[in-house]
């Protein structure tokens, strides 16, 4: 047995199926002054996702149990998916991204207590909370460890939308010299990992089953499971750093080979999840250099472009910038037949 088989073989027998309903991949690249990251979406729904700039001065509660408060120090480019407006994705106009991605319970996912000893941000709003008021991975660190992390429940899920979903959800950060942290929240204890393998990010197991397989040097399989599709987005991204690229974009452009190998297809199977298909119902890549995101929807062949240039980020305003062009079930039910 080959050390892919026998690494992901462990994780099965520790984690179980590591059924997930959300399966995204990220990969963060920074040399110079080319600091990019691509982003996947992938989900076994729709999210509608809606893309929106939000000035500096809007108040904000980030949570309804003893939330802390703020008015937007930072304004920013949100991607808000499903009904509720969960924010999946974003960058602030200081160069710094906050993105959530899928982490299941049965990964040790469990946030932490209400201990009335400080005050709450919902874990469905961190990103909110992070690209509002930090400019830095290290600030956003350190406003999280003042703050309780509790899991509220989040509504509108597809398939769901009668249900407020415990959080099954963890974090990557990344600013614009290319500090990067994965964090979650393993057990109710926060643990952060600043590790260049941070850069890159899936769902299932906890990230430190993903870095195992990195000091391994295990080589990816073709499956869509979650460590398959970092580590294969990691190798596509590590060819960037041998090539010494430096200009931002030649880097985005070089990371469309990031996207191919991360994409989990619009109907393949995960054989490892009751054969759910996960559909790339977009990619977002983002530049911290120049402070632009660049959409890729499913819908379309049209790339859409966002900028800070879009709306008035010294206006206490959100703004909808682009929205998704089939907002119903209808594309992804297309592509599961």
């Amino acid at each position: 047995m080959n050390k892919t088989l026998i690494a992901l073989t462990i994780a099965a027998s520790t984690f179980g199926l590591m059924q997930t309903a959300k399966a995204c991949t990220t990969a963060a690249y920074h040399n110079g002054e080319a600091q990019v990251t691509m982003r996947t979406m992938d989900w076994n729904g729709y999210d509608n996702a809606t893309v929106v700039g939000k000035g500096r001065g809007i108040n904000n509660s980030y949570s309804e149990t003893d939330g802390v408060s703020s008015k937007a120090k930072y304004a920013a480019i949100k991607i808000e998916s499903f009904t509720h407006g969960t924010v999946a994705e974003g960058i602030n106009e200081k160069g710094l991204e906050a993105r959530i991605l899928y982490l299941g319970t049965a990964a040790g996912t469990q946030f932490q207590d209400d201990t009335a000893e400080l005050p709450n941000v919902d874990a469905g709003e961190v990103p909110n909370y992070v690209l509002d008021n930090f400019a830095t991975v290290a600030e956003a660190l350190e406003g999280l460890k003042v703050v309780e992390v509790i899991p509220t429940g989040i509504t509108g899920i597809p398939g769901h939308e009668d249900e407020a979903i415990y959080p099954p959800v963890h974090f990557q950060l990344v600013d614009a010299s290319g500090d990067v942290a994965v964090v979650e929240y393993i057990g109710g204890e926060m643990k952060v990992y600043n590790e260049h393998g941070a850069s890159y990010m899936s769902n299932d197991p906890a990230f430190d089953f993903h870095l195992n397989l990195d000091k391994e040097q295990v080589e990816p399989n073709a499956t869509i499971r979650a460590a398959d599709r970092r580590l294969r987005a990691k190798l596509s991204t590590e060819d960037l750093y041998q090539r010494n690229i430096t200009d931002s974009q030649q880097a985005l452009i070089s990371m469309k080979a990031t996207q191919a190998a991360a994409f989990s297809g619009y109907n393949q199977q995960d054989p490892y999840a009751d054969n759910a298909t996960f559909p790339t119902l977009w990619t977002v890549f983002t530049d911290r250099t120049n402070k632009t995101m660049m959409l890729d929807r499913a819908h379309t062949f049209a790339v859409e472009s966002y900028s800070f240039d879009m709306f008035d980020a010294g206006e206490a305003k959100r703004v909808v910038l682009g929205e998704n062009p089939m907002p119903n079930t209808t594309f992804t039910n297309e592509l599961s037949n």
